[in-house]
């Protein structure tokens, strides 16, 4: 497996917008459809959320699939939502479990900060005391928290596909996912810049129907689901336009070994 210097992280989202482009009313109906899916599960009082994010893997490769096919100029269907599930389901579910158990560890080392009230916010849904807000302790676990889970999403980034299409064992998949962005931490960089970027347009865009609205909360509530399924599409295929780039060796998007 050959790990090649990367291009400019920004283009990534250019080739996840432009595949976005292609199929855009069907990559809305499968991204709601997920979105839905992952809502109910989470109804299910702590163990939803877990095995949402045990499945999470999976899931992933799903969309990896839709996006090589469009890139190859196959029509997107419904059924490519559960594509990821078809092969290699016990691997893409140990990669699952590790993600959850490593999730879980980055929470409870970030408790240090603040007695667990993040911890708790995250698992069982309580808001964190006015106190622990007021006096930073919350900001100071997140912080820790955000240390902790950067190499945990470094190691866990191409993971799935690289288990999936480049049959790989969960072990070598993150041993592979973190140092091919550790060494192309200069295009995740302007990567992450781009996000920046964009979080900022929308907070810009929230303030001015704030305004506009009154501060209507539903109208609020719109902008923000519609802003999210226009964005995750494209979030989706940067992935897969990362991937292409650094590991262009592997499976090609004609014939993953996922199928």
């Amino acid at each position: 497996m050959r790990i090649v210097p990367a291009r400019n992280g920004w283009l990534w989202l250019v080739k996840g917008f432009a595949l976005f482009r292609k199929s855009p009313a069907m990559w809305i109906f499968l991204v709601l459809t997920y979105w839905i899916g992952m809502a109910l599960l989470g109804q299910i009082r702590y163990l939803g959320m877990a095995v949402s994010t045990v499945l999470l893997p999976a899931v992933s490769v799903s969309f990896m699939i839709m996006c090589a096919d469009l890139d190859r100029g196959v029509t997107l269907r419904p059924s490519l939502l559960i594509s990821g599930f078809q092969s290699r389901l016990v691997s893409l579910s140990v990669l699952g479990v590790l993600y959850l158990l490593s999730i879980a560890g980055a929470l409870a080392i970030a408790s240090i900060a603040d007695s667990g009230a993040l911890l708790e916010w995250v698992i069982l849904g309580r808001e964190p005391p006015v106190g622990a807000i007021r006096d930073g302790s919350v900001s100071r676990a997140f912080a820790l928290a955000a240390a902790v889970g950067t190499p945990i999403m470094m190691a866990f980034w191409f993971a799935p596909v690289l288990v999936a299409w480049d049959r790989m064992g969960p072990g070598k998949a993150l041993f592979y996912s973190f140092f091919s962005v550790l060494r192309n931490w200069r295009a995740f960089l302007v990567y992450g810049g781009a996000f920046v970027l964009a979080g900022a347009a929308f907070l810009l865009l929230t303030g001015a129907i704030v305004v506009i609205t009154g501060g209507l909360v539903a109208a609020m509530h719109f902008f923000g689901i519609a802003f999210t399924l226009l964005t995750l599409p494209t979030i989706f295929g940067s992935f897969y336009a990362g991937y292409r780039d650094i590991f262009p060796g592997s499976a090609k998007p004609e014939e993953p070994a996922s199928r």
